[in-house]
């Protein structure tokens, strides 16, 4: 008798053997498998869409049905991710209708709008004390299996997605004119993230989002084309941005006086990037600490809703001056999300001898006329690696 199991909840695993079996009413065929993803180390990730039966597995009647023999994953390994993703060919899992997973004596049940990612972290197997139990989880991410893999600290490669190696490297196209969409993919970047045009063809935006890319577009309604980096900052997560094509001077201010607990804090980004549509996407929230985990004085906490794909946006206080750079959420807590003060930019820009703009924090603006204002030079930032 399989038990239901809601997301956070967990129970004991009583053998070692662990039987997964998907259910699900495939309407759109989307082509789709479980992936099992050890951690920290000591055995390797296995992708059924392309990878070999590994060790571990035994009983395997099909990409969706199998058995883990958790004997053999070694005393490394403290956490098995068991994740349901779609086809390189498929941007999301919401074709599937009704799906629910079977882990063990327990079953996992997955609402429609769970499945809007591709890729989903719907178990997971923890070791505690030498005794394993499995988790309920809905972490899903809208960048593929690869980004999860990072997430969780984890190198998952979709070889799927790999192109032929480049022998010539890409050139800039001709002035004026936009980057054309990388061959071989349809266009379609391995990740993105969100930029702030402070300048004319300079751009904000994190370290993390553009680290390890070979390629980096940028875009907005004023156009797209191609970018490269100038300076990278990893301590404080930021790196400024180069781009190929002139689309006129910003209007971006920076605050010169400090932030405030609880004031207000508007992003503005480039979250979820093919579902909720080409243009910026505005949220609102506060200051709610003034510093970051462990006291970090570089960043302030912010209730503003980000999403995977808002990285590196800008955060503007009620006036529209730019009080922050969005770097990251805290999962599984409420938002709970940070941004990096903005400070922290101008010492790149000095470095590059860019100009800027500075005030003291003005008169709050109506929110529509803020947004209208900055989100111009708010740009999408597609990598591909």
């Amino acid at each position: 008798m399989a038990y239901d199991l809601v997301a956070g909840a967990n129970a004991l695993i009583r053998g070692d053997e662990v039987a997964v079996r998907v259910h699900a009413n495939n309407g759109g065929a989307v082509t789709f498998a479980v992936a099992v993803l050890p951690l920290p180390f000591g055995a390797d990730p296995w992708l059924p869409l392309q990878d070999a039966t590994p060790a571990y597995i035994a009983n395997e009647r099909s990409q969706t049905e199998f058995s883990l023999k958790l004997s053999r994953f070694g005393d490394s390994v403290q956490t098995v991710a068991l994740v349901l993703y779609a086809s390189a060919t498929s941007t999301t899992l919401k074709p599937l209708l009704d799906v629910s997973v079977d882990v063990d004596e327990n079953n996992i049940r997955l609402l429609p709008e769970d499945l809007t990612v591709p890729s989903i972290v719907f178990a997971e197997l923890y070791r505690r004390s030498g005794q394993w139990k499995v988790r309920a989880k809905k972490d899903g991410v809208f960048d593929g299996i690869g980004e999860l893999g990072r997430r969780l600290g984890v190198n998952v490669v979709d070889r799927r997605r790999e192109e032929p190696a480049r022998h010539t490297p890409p050139t800039q196209p001709p002035e004026g004119r936009p980057a054309p969409a990388r061959p071989g993919r349809g266009g379609h970047a391995d990740w993105t993230g969100s930029g702030c045009m402070i300048a004319d063809r300079f751009l904000i935006t994190n370290a993390h989002v553009v680290d390890n890319a070979d390629e980096i577009v940028v875009s907005s309604f004023s156009g797209k084309t191609r970018a490269e980096t100038v300076i990278v900052d990893n301590t404080n997560d930021l790196a400024l941005l180069r781009l190929g094509n002139s689309f006129g001077p910003s209007r971006i201010t920076f605050r010169d006086a400090g932030i405030h607990l609880g004031e207000v804090a508007y992003a503005i980004g480039y979250p979820l990037a093919g579902l909720l549509g080409s243009g910026a996407q505005f949220t609102s929230g506060s200051v709610s600490n003034l510093l970051g985990l462990g006291n970090d004085t570089r960043l302030m906490q912010i209730t503003t809703p980000i999403q995977p794909g808002s990285s590196g946006g800008p955060v503007f206080d009620d006036c529209g001056n730019l009080i922050g750079v969005v770097t990251a959420m805290l999962r599984d807590a409420q938002n709970v999300n940070f941004a990096i003060r903005s400070a922290l930019v101008l010492p790149m820009l000095d470095a590059a001898n860019i100009d800027y703009r500075r005030c003291d924090k003005g008169q709050p603006l109506p929110i529509s006329d803020l947004v209208r204002a900055n989100s111009p030079f708010v740009w999408r930032v597609e990598c591909f690696g």
